[in-house]
């Protein structure tokens, strides 16, 4: 078995580097913040936010050249502390995010690239809070979200640099007394990333 594994790798590896110009992969790591929380139930139960502030690293793969189809997977992890009812409760977002976006070039040298993305974003939730009911309502936690993930992002060598806006349910379900939900606007999400490919360069394939 570790043979056949040991193989496996080579071979996959070994196809990369033979598509190196028009496959990418490598790892990226940055910054999280909710820009805007879900407003529709917070005057009711008086419920308030700090910055949501965290960070995320993981891997990405790009696939093409002119157009390309960017697959990724991260972790992410957010510091949430709402202020519900003047009592602050602490709660640690722990998340896995899988993007699958399709974007193209604008600008595609072996040196430098800009580009444009956007898809969709499934989001599973791996930490451990809890559903918590209240007086007035119940709080309960989406284990999976979809988003819409967009945004733009630049090449220079090996270095990917990346700005990111999402559109995404809120984690928690928020129900009243006779279980309505109340929150139904999407929050909003932005992401800045640094990171580094460690192979191929999806360069543009010029005639001669």
């Amino acid at each position: 078995m570790k043979k056949l594994l040991l193989i496996t790798t080579i071979l996959i590896i070994s196809s990369i580097q033979i598509s190196a110009q028009w496959c990418s992969i490598g790892v990226k790591a940055g910054y999280s913040s909710i820009l805007e929380q879900n407003q529709s139930y917070k005057e009711t139960f008086n419920i308030s936010n700090n910055l949501q502030n965290g960070g995320h690293f993981g891997v990405y793969m790009r696939l093409g050249r002119t157009c390309f189809v960017q697959p990724e997977a991260f972790y992410n992890y957010f510091n949430y502390q709402p202020n519900i009812n003047e009592v602050t409760n602490q709660h640690n977002l722990h998340t896995v995010e899988v993007p699958v976006l399709v974007g193209v070039h604008l600008v595609n040298t072996k040196m430098f690239k800009i580009r444009v993305m956007a898809g969709p974003k499934f989001n599973f939730n791996i930490g451990e809070l809890n559903d918590i009911t209240f007086e007035t309502f119940t709080q309960e936690i989406r284990e999976t979200r979809l988003a819409l993930d967009c945004g733009i992002g630049f090449d220079i060598w090996k270095i990917t640099l990346d700005a990111r806006y999402n559109i995404i349910q809120d984690i928690f379900k928020i129900r009243n007394a006779d279980g309505e939900v109340l929150n139904k606007k999407p929050s909003q999400i932005v992401q800045a990333s640094i990171g580094f490919r460690l192979i191929g360069n999806n360069k543009k394939k010029y005639k001669r």
